[in-house]
Parts: structure tokens; C-alpha cells; sequence
């Protein structure tokens, strides 16, 4: 039930900015939803580093 909250949320949140985007840029609604999707795919890996960096250092502290 968590990932359903968990997809819900994700897709307002970049739905949102996909809003914001056409309304600001005037540009296509394609370009707001490559938009979107480029910020999705910056905020996962983001994530993935900082899970990587924290056990790295993890490993280092013992």
C-alpha cells in the first residue's frame, strides 16, 4: 500500500512541475513532460549517490 501513496505523490509532485513548466515557458506540452521526466531521473540518481556516498563512508568509519 506504501508504493501506491509512494507513485501517487511521485507523479503529483512531477506532474505539478510539468504544469509550472508549460504555464512559465510557454513551451509544448511535450517539452513540460521531458521536463518532468528530467527532473524525476536528476532526483533518483541523486539519491542513488547519496545512499552510495553515506554506506562508502559507512565502511570507512568501521
Amino acid at each position: 500500500m506504501r508504493w501506491v501513496v509512494a507513485v501517487t505523490v511521485w507523479l503529483a509532485t512531477y506532474g505539478v512541475a510539468a504544469v509550472v513548466w508549460r504555464v512559465f515557458t510557454d513551451k509544448s506540452w511535450l517539452d513540460a513532460f521531458a521536463f518532468a521526466g528530467t527532473v524525476a531521473v536528476v532526483n533518483v540518481v541523486a539519491q542513488w549517490v547519496a545512499i552510495r556516498a553515506k554506506r562508502k563512508a559507512e565502511e570507512r568509519s568501521g
